[in-house]
């Protein structure tokens, strides 16, 4: 039990550090009057967004192109501007799950809810990089390494928190 615990201290600093890399890469396709007319800029092309940057780049001067890049993947967003401040809840949401763990070591219910969140996050997030149009006309975007590294990390809590509760369960606890 005590390696598990370890275990999931490594996966919520993966989670936490791979905040702060590179989640996706941008390049414009298109130059000059297309593309300033999308992203406000003449030339747009952003080598890497870390999730930190998204808020902070969807809330700037480059907010219209931020805000294109947030709508190849959520068309129908509204307001995503302010809804961008939501991804840093990424980080956080992996630090709560290790507190409660820790502070109700015995219940198995968290346990199991904990490990159904972990995996859910992974396979909602990795069903919709996967099945959304990333190569655009003008923008492409490429996912980074930063974003997958968080998907597995939330993968790793979810199947070791499925553990911990088959392992409560066993013992009758």
């Amino acid at each position: 039990m005590k390696i598990r615990k370890t275990i999931m201290a490594v996966l919520v600093l993966i989670i936490f550090v791979s905040f702060f890399l590179p989640w996706v890469s941008v390049e414009s396709e298109a130059i000059g009057g297309v593309t300033k007319l999308l992203t406000g800029k003449k030339q747009a092309t952003i080598d890497s967004i870390s999730g930190f940057k998204v808020p902070i780049l969807a809330n700037s001067e480059e907010s219209r192109f931020m805000i294109s890049v947030i709508n190849i993947f959520q068309p129908d967003i509204e307001n995503a501007d302010k809804k961008s401040f939501l991804i840093w809840g990424v980080p956080l949401l992996a630090v709560v799950m290790f507190g409660l763990t820790n502070a109700l070591k015995d219940n198995k219910w968290v346990r199991l809810a904990i490990g159904v969140i972990g995996i859910a996050i992974f396979a909602f997030a990795t069903f919709k990089i996967m099945t959304t149009d990333l190569d655009k006309i003008i923008l492409k975007v490429n996912i980074g390494y930063g974003l997958w590294l968080i998907l597995v990390g939330y993968l790793g809590i979810g199947i070791l928190q499925v553990i911990e509760f088959f392992q409560l369960n066993k013992s009758g606890k």
